[in-house]
């Protein structure tokens, strides 16, 4: 017999105390593996929500997959301090990145990912709800410039650089995506910010050597997050259409 449906502790918290929800209302569950489930709320007993599917579920599809909204863009980007990278996450989800990674750059590496990763999914979990988006990101494994440049030397790989020839969205239109080109899980467009303090030259040159444009994006230098986020937007713009 199927367990009855039943939300996160912390959903059905917000569900119960913050919005109210209470008997004969409707919600929209997320899985965050691409399935909405529209439910009917029974009853509230104790705190706990009662639901029964108000529908069949809608499939979305993923990032990159046929019918999907958009490719699988990878961002590999060198967080920004501590205070500033629940934020960007956040953000990176409700644009529609499909993968975060941090990138272990020399001038600035990622600051405590393994402890971080609990709290950047449970933000990825609240970005998805708020923008309704099917599928949670996978959050890739932390990577140096030239470790990420052998791993993804097949596939589109921007990085984008101040001193660049290319504007970003020029690159962006020389793509054609999946089915036909790159933007699946397994040939991601891969998208580079490195630190503030810049990427070394050598950080640099591995990539380029791998086949990666340096691309740039605004006529001054951005603070990394706002670097990822401006990407990830006009790259959701190019290539990105409306539900």
């Amino acid at each position: 017999m199927p367990a009855e449906p039943r939300l996160r502790p912390e959903e059905e918290q917000h569900a119960t105390r913050v919005l109210r929800m209470g008997a004969g209302e409707h919600l929209i569950g997320l899985d965050g593996r691409g399935a909405r489930q529209p439910f009917l709320v029974r009853s509230l007993r104790k705190g706990a929500l009662e639901l029964e599917p108000a529908g069949p579920a809608e499939l979305v599809p993923a990032p990159g997959e046929e019918g999907s909204l958009l490719p699988w863009f990878e961002v590999a980007v060198a967080w920004p301090r501590r205070n500033r990278v629940e934020d960007m996450v956040g953000r990176l989800v409700q644009l529609g990145a499909a993968a975060i990674r941090p990138l272990t750059a020399r001038q600035r590496g990622p600051e405590e990912v393994r402890d971080a990763e609990p709290r950047l999914e449970r933000v990825a979990r609240e970005a998805c709800k708020q923008c309704g988006r099917a599928w949670l990101p996978v959050f890739e494994d932390a990577l140096g410039p030239a470790e990420l440049a052998r791993q993804r030397s097949k596939d589109s790989i921007a990085v984008l650089d101040p001193s660049g020839a290319l504007p970003f969205d020029t690159w962006l239109r020389s793509l054609r995506p999946a089915p036909i080109g790159p933007g699946t899980r397994a040939h991601p467009i891969v998208l580079v910010i490195g630190p503030e303090g810049g990427l070394a030259e050598d950080e640099r040159e591995a990539l380029l050597a791998a086949g990666a444009s340096a691309t740039w994006l605004a006529p001054h230098v951005l603070r990394v997050e706002t670097a990822a986020e401006a990407a990830m937007a006009v790259a959701a713009a190019v290539h990105g259409r409306r539900a």
